[in-house]
């Protein structure tokens, strides 16, 4: 096991979430459909549980999280804006999450294969919310 490999992939799986969890918060409340907003609110439980979880493996390794960069924050919150103020409806939102879920995965298995001497338990983790966002994905199919 290799420590820096690990918190480093931790970190990354935390910030993965952390951004999820933003976009979430920040689409939820535009959701008309009753099922679509119990998927996205059941995902984002979801999602906040695991980052509980990785925020409890980077205390016990002696580490703290990160918050995403101020700059991907900024460029999803204009991009949501953008495309919700030009078409305003459910298949925006399903769209903009999905391709989000798909580009977290991307990125998230990136890291994965970067970091391969962490630790199993955060190879796990980083897993974890690859499949959250795949099966969400899919679980949005309905709604695009």
């Amino acid at each position: 096991m290799n420590n820096t490999d690990t918190i480093n992939l931790l970190k990354e799986t935390d910030k993965g979430v952390q951004m999820s969890i933003l976009s979430f918060d920040q689409l939820l409340e535009k959701v008309s459909e009753p099922s679509l907003k119990m998927l996205l609110t059941e995902s984002r439980d979801d999602h906040k549980r695991l980052k509980n979880e990785v925020e409890n493996l980077l205390t016990a390794l002696g580490s703290s999280k990160d918050e995403p960069p101020m700059m991907a924050k900024t460029m999803a919150w204009m991009e949501t804006n953008i495309k919700m103020g030009m078409e305003y409806n459910d298949r925006v939102i399903a769209d903009i999450i999905t391709k989000g879920c798909d580009m977290g995965s991307r990125n998230l298995q990136k890291y994965i294969n970067q970091y391969d001497t962490c630790d199993l338990s955060a190879e796990n983790t980083a897993k974890k919310l690859i499949q959250l966002e795949e099966d969400l994905s899919e679980a949005l199919k309905v709604y695009l």
